[in-house]
């Protein structure tokens, strides 16, 4: 696959919208792939190229048109996966604010949803037919609103006739980006068309991404990192996203390191715990003549980002030709759409020891030192 021409880039400049984008991408690489997603086994489970999605998410839109004006909110509750896709950019085309929202755990007594749904006052929940009337018979009961009507995406729409969809804009709000709510309740930032085509092109920029830069993630599409740095960065480049379920992560993390190495992945990252637990579960004979050369950007975004993270992951996998300058150490917020630093694709990471001296609470007179590797990028 050729990297991105330079009037690709004069045109992804030019973008109004991120609706603009995907039509862009339908035009000029309708037969690519855009998203794979992988069984638990690590086998494809379904495919689509750029230009089925434009088609399923335009028709989605004029289906949501018919439910809910725009600007009205709609919840996003999906396992991983293309529908989840289909589901955001459906939403983007009708001019409806879609909220992402991991599906809450049958037994789980922590659940931020009231919250959001107090905050958005959404109108429309959008999931799979599976989850509606299958697999979560108690997805209706679990997250309740008054005037909030359920549809799934994926079943077969009665109203087939076409509905006008509005023309939408930088300035207009793509979606809501909820706070993860450890700390406090969930606080909803505005994400504009604006500022995730900035965002984007920032990440182009650093990551040196082209149509070649496949990735593959594990990041659930709810959270900032899954959604912008990895599912609509590829999308922004051209390139193909794998798709990997975070349960299967968990229970296997040897299926992304195989993932990354069957496609030739370019790109792939997550927190540190990620790494942490790919090391963790390592087992030389589930990764027989794996071959890590191909993974140029190995971005890790926690905070901090811990020395001791990347040298164990580094030390592990170098035997898999893991090139110790792919690991790239960044920090960003959903306040500021996503990325706020990290250096460029090939710096090499500083790290360097901070010491803060305190004195003892007994007021003996002595002090104590406190120590800490501080991973910081080399900017060019």
């Amino acid at each position: 696959m050729p990297p991105a021409a330079d009037s690709d880039l004069s045109v992804l400049a030019a973008l109004p919208s991120l609706s603009a984008l995907l039509r862009h991408r339908a035009a000029a690489q309708p037969n690519d792939r855009a998203y794979v997603a992988l069984s638990d086994r690590g086998r494809e489970d379904a495919t689509i190229t750029f230009a089925e999605l434009d088609h399923r998410a335009a028709a989605l839109a004029s289906r949501l048109a018919k439910h809910a004006a725009p600007g009205s909110r709609a919840l996003l509750l999906f396992p991983m996966g293309i529908e989840c896709l289909v589901a955001f950019f459906g939403c983007l085309y009708a001019g409806i604010v879609g909220v992402p929202l991991m599906v809450p755990r049958r037994q789980s007594a922590r659940d931020s949803s009231a919250s959001i749904l107090a905050d958005c006052d959404p109108r429309l929940a959008l999931t799979t037919a599976e989850l509606l009337s299958g697999a979560r018979g108690d997805l209706t009961g679990r997250i309740q609103h008054a005037g909030l009507e359920w549809l799934a995406v994926d079943a077969p729409a009665a109203e087939l006739d076409a509905a006008e969809l509005p023309e939408v804009r930088r300035g207009d709000i793509a979606f809501l980006q909820y706070t993860s709510g450890s700390t406090s309740a969930p606080k909803g930032v505005m994400v504009s068309h604006g500022n995730l085509l900035a965002n984007l092109e920032m990440i182009r920029i650093v990551c040196g991404n082209t149509r070649a830069s496949t990735y593959v993630s594990w990041v659930p599409l709810y959270h900032d990192m899954g959604l912008i740095l990895n599912a609509l960065q590829a999308l922004y480049v051209g390139a193909l996203c794998v798709l990997i379920s975070p349960m299967a992560f968990l229970q296997r993390p040897y299926l992304w390191l195989r993932a990354i190495h069957d496609y030739r992945a370019e790109v792939a990252g997550g927190p540190n715990f990620g790494f942490d637990h790919c090391v963790d579960r390592y087992r030389p004979e589930q990764l027989a003549e794996l071959d890590l050369s191909c993974w140029k950007v190995a971005f890790v975004g926690a905070e901090p980002v811990r020395s001791g993270t990347i040298e164990r992951f580094t030390a592990t996998f170098r035997a898999y030709s893991f090139d110790p300058h792919t690991m790239w150490p960044a920090y960003g917020m959903a306040e500021a759409t996503l990325l706020i630093s990290g250096g460029h694709r090939g710096d090499t990471g500083r790290r360097q020891l901070l010491q803060r001296t305190h004195r003892r609470p007994d007021r003996s007179g002595e002090n104590d030192v406190d120590a800490n590797h501080l991973v910081t990028v080399a900017g060019k």
